[in-house]
């Protein structure tokens, strides 16, 4: 995704046998005329029809306006009406990243690529009956509320998030700062659920963590959450700190990275390739529209082995950096198989606070891989293969208490070790910075 002037990229009950091909036989509707039933529009049959262009606006308003004047209950609002056929027109394309959005989504979408955001301050992902806490941000109000990973938000103020999708909840959850939300929570080892009450406050998205993984052979893990307006000031700062504590090796952990703005991949990839070299090549519909490159006077010659970790959490903005760090020799990929977005949505500001998404162009890596995965016998087969595979269990969570089975950093680990020389592996120190304190 990037930015271009206002524009941002940053992906009827029908009874049975009645209807034929959306038309009713022509018995039928005889039937129905010399019953009881009244049929809004009978005269329609007597109607010729020409074969005129069709005009969307009023074809739109004249629906609409049936539908106002005739249906039966109270229909929905205009703006509701308006959205879901919005929804309908694109959702024909058969692009699942072409998609509309209402002012809420548009603007929690400018939200996460600016950085900040009014909420609780908690990674979340979906759970069974809810919405499960993957980590409390530092100094959050969910971490002073006492939340902890692995708790489950089954209820946002008193209505329950049993058949409510994720993104559903996450705007349940967020609101005008200094305002409360009440939280219903089930927690592993506590018979019942519980409610927390916090007050909404200004988060800074979570973007960079830093980690000492071996404080023998300073060995260090840069945890790049997402390619956010902030990814590369905040990359920067990371950087920084490693040299400034004599490290040695770097991971780049782009693991459930789901990607963000194009402008700032092209910008953290700078700090790892020397010279003016491509990053991605952008392929429309009448061919290349571009290659990106990286600019000038961001390297950052850290002359220290580098590895990357992908997962299938990683896409788009990471795929794009992962594969030029691959590409151009940089680092190898440790992990699975990453997700596979290898297409570039356009969002584009309409009226009323709303935008559309538009998939405008695909992308493909310095050596030319296309990453969009495609469904193979009912399995999505594409996304960037690791050069060394290595799968961590089904049930793992990114966390700090979970850190003893992420089998795919103990290898990464392991080969640093290997380019270091070390004849001794060191300690994990948590050395976590976070945005709130970087950025205030």
């Amino acid at each position: 995704m990037r930015e271009r002037g206002r524009a941002w990229i940053y992906t009827l009950l029908l009874l049975p046998g009645m209807f034929v091909g959306g038309f009713l036989g022509a018995e039928a509707y005889a039937a129905l005329t010399r019953s009881s039933v009244p049929l809004l529009g009978a005269p329609l049959l007597n109607t010729h029809f020409t074969r005129e262009p069709l005009d969307p606006t009023d074809a739109f308003r004249s629906a609409l306006a049936e539908v106002e004047a005739h249906y039966y209950g109270n229909p929905p609002a205009v703006d509701k009406l308006t959205y879901t056929s919005i929804d309908g027109m694109l959702s024909a394309i058969g692009d699942p990243y072409t998609r509309f959005m209402d002012p809420d989504a548009f603007r929690r979408m400018q939200e996460d690529t600016q950085g900040s955001f009014t909420g609780i301050g908690a990674l979340l992902e979906d759970a069974p009956g809810g919405a499960r806490i993957v980590r409390p941000l530092p100094n959050s109000p969910a971490s002073k509320a006492g939340l902890r990973a692995g708790d489950i938000i089954i209820a946002v103020d008193g209505k329950s998030l049993e058949r409510i999708a994720l993104d559903d909840a996450v705007r349940m959850i967020r609101g005008p700062r200094y305002t409360d939300v009440k939280l219903t929570i089930r927690r592993n080892g506590v018979e019942e659920p519980f409610t927390v009450t916090i007050r909404r406050d200004l988060v800074e998205s979570p973007t960079v963590d830093v980690y000492l993984e071996d404080d023998t052979n300073k060995i260090y893990r840069i945890w790049l959450q997402n390619f956010s307006e902030k990814a590369p000031t905040l990359l920067d700062r990371a950087l920084n700190e490693i040299k400034q504590n004599g490290g040695r090796a770097i991971i780049l952990d782009l693991r459930a990275n789901p990607g963000g703005l194009l402008d700032s991949a092209i910008e953290v990839a700078s700090r790892f390739i020397p010279g003016e070299q491509v990053v991605v090549s952008v392929v429309g519909r009448q061919g290349l529209l571009e290659r990106r490159y990286t600019l000038r006077g961001r390297y950052r010659n850290l002359e220290m082995p580098i590895v990357v970790l992908i997962n299938g959490g990683s896409a788009s903005a990471s795929e794009i950096v992962a594969g030029a760090l691959r590409d151009h020799k940089i680092a190898p990929l440790i992990g699975e198989d990453s997700f596979g977005k290898g297409l570039v949505q356009t969002v584009i500001p309409t009226s009323q606070n709303t935008a559309v998404a538009i998939t405008t162009a695909k992308y493909l890596t310095p050596n030319g891989t296309d990453l969009n995965a495609k469904v193979v016998d009912g399995k999505r087969v594409g996304g960037l293969k690791p050069d060394i595979e290595v799968k961590n269990p089904e049930d793992w969570r990114m966390t700090e208490e979970d850190k003893a089975r992420d089998l795919q950093l103990q290898k990464a680990l392991e080969v640093l070790r290997e380019k270091l020389h070390a004849t001794q592996q060191g300690n994990g120190v948590l050395r976590a910075q976070n945005d709130a304190e970087v950025s205030r």
